[in-house]
Order: structure tokens, then C-alpha cells, then sequence
């Protein structure tokens, strides 16, 4: 088994999850659950520590992270986005679904993010088939 060197941009994947989670905790703090808002704090800081360390180690996953990756880590890194899609996909058409159900055919946000996931996919068949 071969590993990618530790070279890359270490810091990137921690420094994207703390900027994500303050974004998230200021905009709970404003919607008035202060609680909340310290726990993802500590949350999001946790974690961008855990994926800074992560980054660094001497493996598939850490070279994803760094963004220093060989063809056979994109690859692997292209089928798990992939398998996130499908299932935030679905996690959004089941809710869209209940929503419907529940608010006698409102889709909520559900279906917006249903019509975004589907737009963009359409588009992105469009550009990828006239590049490649």
C-alpha cells in the first residue's frame, strides 16, 4: 500500500470548518439560542483541531484532506462526495415528502433544495459532456 507525502495544505480543511462553524454559531446566537450557539463553538473547535492532526498523518484520508491527493485518493475522494449527494438527495426528498404531507402540499425548504440538487445536476451534465 502506498501513501501520499505529507505535503499539502494542512491547515485548509481545519480552517474551512471553523469559518463554516462560526457562520453557524453566530447565526444561532442571532436566532436567539445562546446555548446552542457555545456548544457548536466548542463543537466546530474540536473538530477543526481533530481534522488539522487528521491532515497531517501519512494516509488516504489525510492526503484528501490536505488536498494533496494521487489519482487513485480523487478517485476516492470524487465516490464518497458522490455518495453524500445521493444521500443528502434523498434526505431532502423524503423531507420534502412529509412536508408536503404535513403543510397540505407546501414542499418547505426540502423542496428548494430538491429543485437546486436537481438544477444543478442538469447543468453540471450540460457543462461536463460539452468539456469532456
Amino acid at each position: 500500500m502506498t501513501y501520499a507525502s505529507t505535503t499539502g495544505h494542512r491547515g485548509a480543511i481545519a480552517a474551512i470548518l471553523a469559518v463554516a462553524g462560526a457562520a453557524l454559531a453566530v447565526a444561532t446566537w442571532i436566532g436567539g439560542n445562546h446555548a446552542l450557539s457555545l456548544g457548536l463553538v466548542a463543537l466546530y473547535a474540536a473538530v477543526s483541531v481533530f481534522a488539522y492532526l487528521w491532515a497531517g498523518r501519512d494516509s488516504d484520508v489525510g492526503a484528501i484532506m490536505r488536498v494533496g491527493v494521487d489519482e487513485r485518493q480523487r478517485r476516492i475522494d470524487h465516490d464518497a462526495t458522490g455518495l453524500a449527494g445521493l444521500a443528502m438527495g434523498l434526505t431532502a426528498f423524503l423531507g420534502a415528502l412529509v412536508s408536503a404531507a404535513r403543510n397540505h402540499g407546501d414542499l418547505g425548504g426540502y423542496g428548494l433544495i430538491c429543485f437546486v440538487g436537481g438544477l444543478t445536476y442538469a447543468v453540471s451534465l450540460l457543462v461536463l459532456k460539452r468539456r469532456g
